[in-house]
């Protein structure tokens, strides 16, 4: 849990409107503004979407939560539609034609048909939540029998924890906070609580609701697309819980999966 939540009441609603606030505010420069986005991360992305595609259907992507269309623009050619859905309507307009569809939306209550998706992504996404119980119960029933969830770059709690001291170094030299505030007009309470789970996502829970939700997920960890020396240190090698940072979520919902066509 972030210190923040800690130390007051906040509700997913805060949450909420605290992410909404900071990504319109820095809708117009984003890209710049991240500054992690590179032709080395895309063509991992597009490898995963390619499995993915495989494995569960290649009809309908949707990218929950899909920023400036990082992974919908990496799915370009690999699926027949795309749904591009942010909570911020600003980001998603400021960042083009990056889908087939967009949609500004809350990933809690997903205005999408049931059982009309073949694969869901969330990159980078799952810290930004105060809870994913109901995100896991909205993928489950928008996704076909046979489809596929998949999350990814979001720390894993028991990683910060066990490195929480040279984190903190790291955060305090590179972290992405001054940046953001630097570039807009948003205050350093609005910028933590939208990043509510800065201090890693509790991966066995999040596992947990997946399964809840009747789904059968498994969560790998890792290194790759941090930095080009972390990807040619580690490589795309799993590393046990606790000594990677990054959470892979890939959960498949029971059933035939859907090939081909929409």
């Amino acid at each position: 849990m972030s210190t923040i939540s800690v130390a007051t009441q906040v509700r997913a609603a805060d949450v909420k409107r605290a992410n909404r606030r900071l990504y319109d505010a820095v809708a117009s420069n984003y890209e710049s503004v991240d500054g992690r986005r590179n032709t080395t991360l895309t063509d991992w992305l597009r490898s995963n979407l390619e499995r993915l595609a495989r494995e569960h259907g290649n009809g309908v992507l949707l990218d929950i939560g899909s920023g400036a269309g990082v992974i919908t623009r990496a799915a370009m050619g690999i699926f027949h539609r795309t749904i591009a859905l942010d909570l911020s309507p600003r980001l998603l307009a400021e960042s083009g034609e990056i889908a087939t569809h967009r949609i500004s939306a809350d990933a809690d209550a997903l205005p999408i048909a049931s059982e009309s998706v073949d694969v869901v992504t969330c990159f980078a996404v799952l810290h930004h939540l105060f809870d994913t119980s109901l995100l896991a119960l909205e993928v489950s029933r928008v996704l076909r029998p046979g489809g596929g969830f998949w999350s990814d770059h979001d720390m894993d709690a028991l990683f910060h924890d066990r490195f929480r001291w040279p984190l903190g170094v790291y955060r305090r030299l590179r972290g992405a906070k001054r940046k953001y505030t630097e570039a807009t007009a948003v205050d350093d309470a609005t910028y933590e609580l939208a990043e509510i789970h800065e201090s890693g996502v509790p991966s066995d829970a999040v596992t947990q609701r997946f399964e809840v939700a009747g789904m059968r997920p498994v969560a790998t960890y890792h290194w790759f697309g941090l930095t080009p020396l972390t990807n040619r240190v580690f490589g795309e090698r799993e590393c046990a819980r606790g000594w990677a940072p990054l959470l892979r979520l890939h959960a498949t919902k029971p059933g035939s999966a859907h090939r081909g066509g929409i």
